[in-house]
Formats: C-alpha cells, sequence, structure tokens
C-alpha cells in the first residue's frame, strides 16, 4: 500500500506544507515546506485537483506513488 500524502496551502501562497498520513491512520504528520512554483507541485496539481479546505485553504490529497515532491 503506497503512503498517502496531503499538500495543503493558502490561497495566493508561495509556499505550501506536506504531510504524510500513518499506515496506521490517525493525525497527518508535518513532512515540510514545498514552493507552489515548482514544477513537481504543478504537475501534481493538474492530475490531482485541489479542494477548498478550512478559511481560504486548499488541500490536495494523493498518494506518494502520484508525485516526486520532496519537502524544501
Amino acid at each position: 500500500m503506497s503512503r498517502r500524502a496531503i499538500l495543503r496551502w493558502p490561497n495566493g501562497s508561495d509556499w505550501g506544507h506536506l504531510a504524510t498520513v500513518p499506515d496506521d491512520g490517525g493525525a497527518p504528520r508535518f513532512a515540510g515546506f514545498v514552493r507552489m512554483t515548482d514544477q513537481r507541485v504543478l504537475a501534481l496539481l493538474d492530475r490531482v485537483p485541489p479542494r477548498r479546505a478550512d478559511g481560504d485553504m486548499w488541500e490536495a490529497h494523493f498518494t506518494a506513488a502520484e508525485s516526486e515532491l520532496r519537502a524544501a
């Protein structure tokens, strides 16, 4: 099973934060920051449509196999 991950960012921000979800469930764990202009982020968001989270936050849920994202 591939590890799940979440990319979350404030609307219009240059930076987002990446979190992984433990295999046994539970709360996501912070993995680091990513630049929203990074080509890997843009490619991911082309494949995985983001959705509005709370307030002005956006997020995209994906598996590690779907992305080459690495925290900055």
